[in-house]
């Protein structure tokens, strides 16, 4: 790699490192690896991880502790969770590792609490700049690499839900993964109910 290109790829780091310098902090349990599947991810945040790791962000077939170890039960994890269902790329992750048990709507199955809770319009404002500085595009890991996500952060718009409602169903659902060990993903309250 050239004197230039190890330049940029500094500068892209640093400029990822300032946004998510923004995000609150949460006292992480460990016990997370079951969100750990297939993410989506920017250019950039995707070659920080391969340059870093030595690996190409993608995922692999696997088992979690909500299935049994049957083959035909296997889930797509990560390929950088650890045999012990930690993160061997911590601290390159990318902003969708970062935000979640940090925005309300992706609440911790297991309790942990940040500092302060990010808004789901403060997280759409920084994936924007991250898309931004990452080329504008969105990619999801797939078991053969990287995929196309689809509409990227960029093209979204005003809320189509009130933040009042978006609200009360991350309560909702954080309550009930309460109830219900982790294994609620979302609660939403039905129209009329």
């Amino acid at each position: 790699m050239s004197k230039a290109s190890r330049r940029a790829v500094r500068d892209v780091a640093a400029q990822l490192d300032a946004i998510y310098a923004r995000l609150p902090t949460v006292a992480c349990q460990g016990k997370c690896a079951i969100a750990c599947g297939a993410i989506p991810l920017t250019d950039a945040e995707a070659r920080r991880l391969q340059v870093v790791t030595h690996r190409k962000p993608r995922t692999v077939l696997g088992f979690n502790g909500l299935v049994d170890f049957v083959p035909e039960r296997a889930i797509e994890r990560c390929i950088y969770l650890t045999e012990h269902d930690r993160c061997s790329a911590y601290a390159v992750r990318p902003l969708i590792c970062r935000v979640w048990g940090v925005v309300s709507t992706l609440s911790c199955h297991h309790g942990c609490v940040p500092d302060r809770w990010l808004s789901e319009s403060d997280f759409l404002r920084l994936a924007q700049a991250v898309e931004r500085i990452g080329g504008g595009r969105q990619l999801r890991t797939a078991l053969s690499g990287l995929t196309l996500h689809g509409d990227s952060f960029g093209r979204i718009g005003k809320p189509t839900v009130p933040e009042a409602e978006v609200l009360a169903n991350a309560e909702r659902t954080r309550g009930l993964r309460a109830l219900h060990g982790g294994r609620i993903m979302i609660a939403l309250r039905r129209e009329g109910g």
